[in-house]
């Protein structure tokens, strides 16, 4: 496993073992070495390695008789390189929403998100220009992770999202959420003529919506 840059569990080498057994309780260098069958040194040294990655943290308990044992502990990030479905779990949601729900309700599960995404955006007073609505778009849409800038000519601005900050959904649940995020920013830049003139989604490398015109 090549820590921490990939997020996989699997290749079964040491480091992976002490990660997976650390998964179900906190324990000592010794209790490691046990279980693994081989040197306590040996682990010791692939437990220094995992701290220094944030991967792994230590504390001291107390001991009916000697000295303080010392644990290991799994830190948020080490526990963040075992797999999870996040992604399947949110497909299903959207799938059901979409399939198993009326419209009226879709439809206001729909407002609540676009109620809830404009919220994470910087405020916008009403009162400013087109121009720096756009910046502030552009400012809250990296925070999200969508890699955005802009570029105005012939009288519009073309904003450019470089990643797709909500994931590698199937098609249909995608373009549910792109509609969603069309909303957002016609709710934040106070504009309705907004355009898709490019979508990943469609095979492009990248997405463009066309504001104004």
């Amino acid at each position: 496993m090549s820590l921490p840059n990939e997020k996989r569990i699997g290749s079964k080498d040491t480091k992976d073992k002490i990660l997976e057994n650390l998964l179900s309780d906190d324990l000592s260098a010794l209790e490691l070495a046990e279980i693994l069958e081989i040197n306590e040194s040996a682990v010791r040294r692939h437990l220094k390695t995992l701290e220094s990655k944030n991967l792994v943290d230590s504390y001291f308990e107390k001991a009916s008789k000697g000295r303080p044992k010392k644990y290991f502990t799994l830190t948020v990030e080490g526990k963040k390189l075992f797999p999870d479905q996040f992604e399947l779990l949110l497909k299903l949601m959207i799938k059901n929403v979409n399939e198993g729900f009326d419209r009226k309700i879709s439809s206001e599960l729909a407002d609540r998100m676009v109620k809830d995404l404009v919220g994470l955006f910087p405020e916008m007073d009403e009162e400013v220009s087109l121009d720096n609505k756009v910046e502030k778009v552009i400012e809250g849409s990296d925070e999200l992770g969508f890699y955005c800038d802009y570029e105005f000519t012939e009288d519009l601005y073309r904003l450019r999202f470089r990643n797709c900050a909500f994931g590698n959904l199937p098609e249909e649940e995608a373009r549910w959420l792109c509609r969603i995020h069309k909303r957002v920013l016609k709710e934040l830049l106070g504009e309705e003529n907004i355009q898709q003139e490019k979508s990943m989604h469609d095979g492009d490398n990248i997405c463009i919506q066309k504001i104004g015109g």
